[in-house]
């Protein structure tokens, strides 16, 4: 099972935990659709807040391969000063 991690304003809208991912999700596009597909209001902050994510402690390139073994995380923008 991949383990998915919100952070920042995200974790208000998706918990943290470990999900099983369904074989046509393999890369980091098919995981946020799928992510919207069951909750569109994160599904949306996803697209729209430009999340990083990381996948096993690395910034991982928009569309990178994962696995149902991966822990993924999503990083919302940074600001401040």
């Amino acid at each position: 099972m991949a383990k998915l991690l919100f952070f920042g304003p995200l974790s208000e809208l998706a918990e943290n935990g470990e999900a099983p991912l369904p074989d046509h999700v393999r890369d980091t596009h098919a995981l946020i659709d799928w992510l919207g597909s069951r909750d569109p209001e994160l599904g949306e902050a996803l697209r729209t807040n430009c999340a990083r994510i990381i996948v096993n402690n690395t910034v991982a390139a928009e569309g990178a391969a994962i696995t149902d073994a991966d822990e993924i995380g999503f990083l919302p923008p940074l600001s401040g000063g």
